[in-house]
């Protein structure tokens, strides 16, 4: 994750998907304040925007956010990123109202199509989906992580063993 600040005071987070890295897509957004009124601010916001006087810039924003919650896990990744500042109490809370806001919203267009086209293509890809399949297996916890090293260290020796054995075996 990175901050970028505007020359007008605002902040850009940048959410590196699965930890950031060299080509991993980025998806830059807005820091989201939750509060109690955000939902009652947001939705006469996308009203306004659903009247057809304005581009639809809140209701793609808040449908983006609403395609990244799915449950209080997700709030927290994006707590922890510096995306939303949740002051609605609980994780849960905050996921129930992002995922109630965009309910019965006519989508005319969505400006972020580019970039969940990139950011799908990536997560479909062969490997994002296997590693992540690995972590999720093999480094759930740390006794995981540490038994697998174990593994790791005790085939090596055993290589190594090995062919000290053959080489040993050759010179008699």
């Amino acid at each position: 994750m990175s901050n970028m600040a505007y020359g007008d005071g605002s902040k850009v987070i940048c959410i590196y998907m699965f930890f950031g890295s060299w080509h991993k897509p980025t998806i830059r957004m807005s820091v989201l304040v939750v509060g109690d009124f955000t939902e009652s601010v947001l939705r006469n916001l996308i009203a306004y925007e659903q009247s057809g006087q304005t581009r639809n810039y809140v209701t793609s924003y808040a449908y983006a956010m609403y395609m990244l919650v799915n449950n209080q896990e997700d709030v927290a990744k994006l707590v922890d990123s510096g995306v939303l500042v949740n002051y609605m109490g609980s994780n849960e809370e905050a996921a129930n109202m992002i995922n109630g806001i965009c309910k019965e919203v006519a989508w005319v267009d969505f400006f972020y199509v580019k970039q969940w086209k990139t950011i799908n293509m990536y997560c479909n890809g062969y490997w994002p989906k296997h590693i992540t399949r690995m972590r999720s297996i093999y480094f759930s916890s740390p006794w995981n992580m540490i038994a697998l090293l174990a593994g790791i260290i005790l085939f090596a020796l055993t290589v190594v063993q090995t062919i000290f054995t053959i080489k040993s075996a050759g010179y008699k």
